[in-house]
């Protein structure tokens, strides 16, 4: 199993059946287990400090730490800002910035209660409209939790949900992507399947317009990525191997 669907919104139903199977499995048999903080109405976390933040003094210096300096008149001052310290304050912003977004990846494995805003408004609402939209690599790069959920139209008679963390790695010109297969339910015969044995598979393409393709076992296009509330989104389709349409979804940490 492991397709172009047609693009997420109200047409696109999935098929409730995956999502209440898998809903009892994991309550009964105890295979994924929801972390309290998304129970309920989870509340949103403010992103980790990045060591960048860390290391800031507490207290900015003073003004009486710079070393006096002789100017040619004679008098004594202090040295003037030059456009190089304004450069420096500008790269150590954008270290700031990098380091927040790493600190996004994540390698936890996921479980439903990861998706609810997948599987319960974005794929029949679209994105938010508060969406902040990512249109560049550079701040994807790292560990994600994934969901790949399999004929969501029902059509195949080949329901499943299937739970991983994806890598993504590489530029936007050559870029790749690592499957580390975790757990599969299938809605039909209400068993699930644990695939952490099973190797890792891996994906390689490139970034266009806006999202990224990536080939291997079939086609991953994940279209969409954005960031709301400190956490990173993705959504696309996969092209399966025996031709199953397949969505996906990614977020982070």
């Amino acid at each position: 199993m492991r397709g172009n669907i047609p693009s997420l919104g109200r047409g696109n139903k999935i098929l409730p059946a995956i999502l209440i199977v898998a809903n009892i499995f994991m309550l009964m048999i105890g295979i994924i287990t929801i972390p309290p903080n998304l129970r309920s109405g989870a509340t949103t976390k403010n992103p980790p400090v990045t060591k960048a933040e860390q290391t800031v003094p507490a207290t900015p210096p003073q003004e009486e730490e710079f070393p006096p300096v002789a100017t040619e008149s004679g008098s004594v001052g202090k040295p003037e800002e030059t456009d190089s310290s304004l450069s420096i304050e500008e790269k150590d912003t954008n270290l700031s910035m990098e380091e927040t977004y790493a600190s996004l990846s994540t390698e936890k494995r996921p479980d439903l209660a990861d998706f609810h805003w997948y599987t319960e408004e974005v794929a029949y609402d679209g994105l938010p409209s508060d969406a902040n939209i990512i249109d560049n690599i550079g701040s994807l790069t790292g560990s994600w939790k994934a969901l790949i959920i399999y004929d969501p139209n029902n059509e195949y008679d080949a329901g499943a949900m299937e739970f991983l963390n994806v890598s993504l790695t590489g530029t936007a010109e050559s870029l790749s992507l690592t499957l580390d297969w975790y757990q599969i339910f299938w809605a039909n015969e209400g068993e699930s399947v644990d695939e952490t044995d099973m190797e890792d598979s891996v994906f390689s393409g490139k970034w266009e317009n806006g999202g990224l393709w990536a080939s291997g076992a079939g086609t991953i296009h994940l279209t969409q990525f954005y960031e709301q509330n400190g956490k990173q989104y993705a959504v696309g389709t996969m092209d399966t191997p025996d031709g199953t349409p397949a969505n996906i979804a990614l977020v982070r940490p």
